[in-house]
């Protein structure tokens, strides 16, 4: 080789080169050439710049179309596309994106289908102003998992369709998806498929959440059993929060407040496992239902109450119940009239408050009533605050249930009169000696028995 001859040497552009410096192969600077456009898309939506990062995108879906059958970034586009023109308000166009993305589910994995469906879909959610589009969107959703046979996701996608109706009152609506989901969980027989546990309970949810709407609480007390019998098998969290929560406000109904105390602590404690903010309203629940139910276990005991009690309502609800405690009805009254509390906000609460003064008012005039034999219904009236006439009611009341003994009312002197109390603890010493003296009887008998007989 001679010194005057001269050699050409390609060595290619700057963009022909990867990361590692490395000379790339023939393709793949149209893949880089994709994934630089999708992330210069990203940096556009991230700045608010929809218009622009809706072309941008646009722009990555075509260059990944001339690559092949490759989807990696056009699925994700869509999805941000979609979700764009949701903001911008242009529902023709994102119908019609999304249902380019549905097409491309096959050739995904699972998380990525999912996790796109799901952010839609819960972007979506606030179209209940412009009805026809949301239910364009969840019907060509199900009608997309159905054909591809993704049960779990179809049945995740009825469910947050169903609440939205709840939310909206659509109950009609409701009902019918429940039946939808409820006969995809049985055997050609129609019993329940006991191995589709988990979905059952999801269904059971949905259901004691429209009887809860519409006030059904015979068609409840058919279900609630069903949903505890499934939860020996299937424990979600999430879902047993909101199905014992319902059962304890069922129980609360009927005015049975000890088994409405259980649900609703069992609801609590479901809720702080799932890391649910339902869990602190739940809370408050339960320690209405505890003054109720006169329990002596305190609520705010529990490991899991721990973390609600330096909250402002929670404390209300704890003040309230050291002053039914105390029999403190100034305090009592004083903590439920103060509206930081926001216990007078709360229509659950509101609806007990009645029967909570009662059992107030009950404990007060058992204490007030102790060291008389006679005394003036307008005196009991001054300390309860209420009217004679209602101090009356409360009496007879508690009279008929056996709450006090040994009391009668002298309505013409207006008087309350305990002449009784006496006769009746008298009475019950009476008794106890009786059966004293019997024992020691019987004692005796036996043992005379066995020395005429000579067998010990």
């Amino acid at each position: 080789m001679s010194d005057d001859e001269e050699y050409e040497y390609d060595y290619g552009s700057e963009e022909d080169y990867g990361s590692d410096g490395g000379m790339m192969e023939e393709g793949e600077d149209g893949k880089i050439q994709v994934e630089n456009t999708f992330y210069e898309a990203e940096d556009l939506r991230s700045e608010s710049k929809f218009a622009e990062a809706i072309e941008m995108f646009k722009k990555c879906i075509s260059l990944e179309e001339e690559l092949g059958s490759e989807v990696k970034y056009r699925f994700r586009a869509l999805q941000h596309i979609v979700t764009m023109c949701n903001e911008l308000g242009k529902y023709e166009e994102m119908v019609a994106r999304y249902r380019s993305m549905l097409d491309m589910m096959s050739l995904v994995t699972p998380n990525e289908r999912t996790d796109a469906i799901n952010i839609i879909l819960d972007s979506i959610s606030a179209l209940s102003s412009v009805r026809n589009v949301l239910t364009d969107m969840y019907e060509i959703t199900l009608e997309a998992l159905k054909s591809a046979n993704n049960e779990r996701l179809w049945f995740n996608t009825n469910q947050k369709l169903a609440r939205l109706y709840i939310e909206t009152q659509d109950l009609d609506a409701v009902e019918e998806i429940i039946k939808k989901m409820k006969k995809s969980c049985q055997l050609d027989d129609g019993s329940d498929d006991q191995s589709k546990g988990t979905y059952l309970l999801e269904v059971y949810n949905l259901e004691i959440q429209l009887c809860a709407a519409t006030q059904d609480a015979a068609r409840m007390r058919k279900i609630y059993p069903k949903t505890l019998n499934l939860n020996a098998a299937v424990s979600d969290p999430r879902v047993m929060g909101i199905i014992r929560e319902e059962g304890g406000k069922m129980y609360m109904t009927e005015s049975n407040w000890t088994d409405g105390c259980n649900e609703l602590s069992e609801a609590f404690r479901a809720y702080q496992e799932a890391g649910n903010a339902r869990a602190k309203t739940c809370l408050k629940y339960l320690i209405l239902a505890s003054m109720l139910a006169v329990s002596p276990i305190d609520p705010l005991a529990a490991p899991e109450a721990k973390v609600f009690v330096e909250d402002k309502e929670i404390m209300a609800m704890r003040d309230l119940r050291l002053a039914l405690d105390a029999n403190d009805l100034v305090r009592f009254e004083r903590t439920l009239r103060d509206k930081g509390n926001k216990i007078i906000d709360e229509p659950f609460l509101m609806k007990y408050i009645d029967p909570l003064h009662r059992r107030m008012h009950e404990q007060v005039l058992v204490n007030v009533l102790k060291p008389y034999k006679r005394v003036k219904m307008q005196f009991l009236a001054d300390q309860l605050h209420i009217e004679s006439e209602n101090v009356e009611n409360i009496l007879v009341a508690m009279i008929l249930d056996r709450k006090i003994e040994g009391v009668r009312i002298d309505q013409i002197h207006g008087v309350v009169v305990l002449d009784g109390v006496g006769a009746s603890q008298q009475e019950k010493k009476l008794q106890s000696i009786r059966k004293w003296a019997s024992s020691l009887d019987e004692l005796s008998g036996g043992f005379q028995a066995k020395l005429s007989t000579g067998v010990y």
